[in-house]
């Protein structure tokens, strides 16, 4: 079981993806049902848009549900051309809470910055290309 802080954070990035690829929560939910269902079952896909929209909206839902949803969506050919860069972190446990609190914040500083400037000049400027 995730943080708050780690739900919020990956409803928001799945809130952007569908935002930046043009999808509602229902498209959305129709991929996601239709990746993880082997049924296709009209009264099954809208109650599991419902739960979706629950998902995307309680701070209480699980983690690992969230990161199946998210890497799920960031798969499908609709979204391989978005912008942004779509993260999922998977825990080795090989750092202590307190270092990967402290490496979770500046990633998330790190985040806000990068939402604040194009991206891609910073890219251009860090491997010595000019910005197109």
């Amino acid at each position: 079981m995730g943080t708050k802080q780690e739900v919020l954070n990956i409803q928001s990035q799945l809130k952007s993806l569908m935002s930046e690829v043009g999808w509602t929560q229902n498209k959305l939910a129709r991929i996601i049902f239709t990746e993880l269902s082997e049924t296709d079952n009209e009264g099954e896909m809208r109650a599991f848009q419902e739960r979706f929209k629950k998902a995307l909206q309680r701070d209480t839902t699980k983690v690992e549900l969230l990161e199946t949803f998210l890497e799920i969506a960031v798969s499908h050919p609709d979204a391989k051309d978005a912008k942004n860069i779509y993260k999922k972190y998977s825990s080795n446990n090989l750092l202590s809470p307190l270092l990967y609190d402290g490496m979770r914040k500046i990633s998330q500083e790190i985040d806000e910055s990068l939402k604040k400037m194009d991206y891609r000049v910073v890219l251009s400027s860090a491997f010595g290309r000019e910005h197109p």
